[in-house]
């Protein structure tokens, strides 16, 4: 009975982690049409063949703009924020992507990142995490969201990565599919250290 009553409690904080970027209105404006939203019922897909695998790897230094595949990454900001019940971390990221094809695309949480540790594993980010959005004075989204052609995004993947306490490298990992959910052919990776990673968790409010 008592691990039941932990892991209900253990649920609810991280419910809680997420609060900040969570609304009512799942689909909030978008003033000047850079970005748009997809329907936020879509079934999330979750494709154990996403990580890295055979892709084509190209690095970024943290804070660094990087092409691939016609999109444009940014890895802007980490912030970690640590769970008070369990022995484990949010991580959070903050990622700017310009679109340079003529095409809309859809990217999402679990589709397009995912997080490697010093020990080789690949961890997906939690299937809670939702896209909040800077752009545009957004104030949530969900899983998905579609850059429009030549559009950009920067926002927060909230509740982000899970990774036990006291973590402070890894590397964060986006393919930049374009308009082909499953191409995982090309994958950008970014290695952040413990300089990169802030604790502040002001941003995220």
């Amino acid at each position: 009975m008592k691990k039941f009553r932990l892991t209900a409690i253990i649920l609810a904080m991280s419910l809680s982690a997420v609060s900040a970027f969570s609304c009512s209105d799942k689909t909030p404006s978008s003033s000047n049409g850079e970005i748009s939203y997809i329907d936020p019922n879509k079934p999330v897909q979750q494709d154990p063949t996403k990580y890295s695998g055979d892709a084509n790897k190209t690095n970024s230094a943290f804070g660094q703009e990087i092409e691939v595949n016609n999109t444009v990454f940014t890895l802007n900001s980490v912030v970690k924020v640590p769970d008070n019940v369990s022995d484990n971390d949010y991580i959070y990221i903050n990622v700017t992507i310009k679109n340079k094809a003529d095409i809309e695309y859809e990217i999402s949480s679990l589709n397009n990142f995912f997080m490697a540790l010093p020990d080789g594993t690949e961890i997906s980010s939690d299937v809670r995490t939702k896209i909040h959005s800077l752009t545009n004075f957004t104030k949530c989204i969900d899983d998905y969201i579609t850059i429009p052609a030549n559009g950009e995004f920067t926002g927060f993947l909230a509740g982000g990565f899970i990774v036990p306490s006291g973590t402070d490298s890894f590397t964060i990992g986006f393919f930049p599919t374009l308009n082909d959910e499953v191409n995982k052919s090309e994958v950008i990776l970014s290695p952040v250290s413990a300089e990169n990673i802030s604790t502040d968790d002001s941003v995220l409010k």
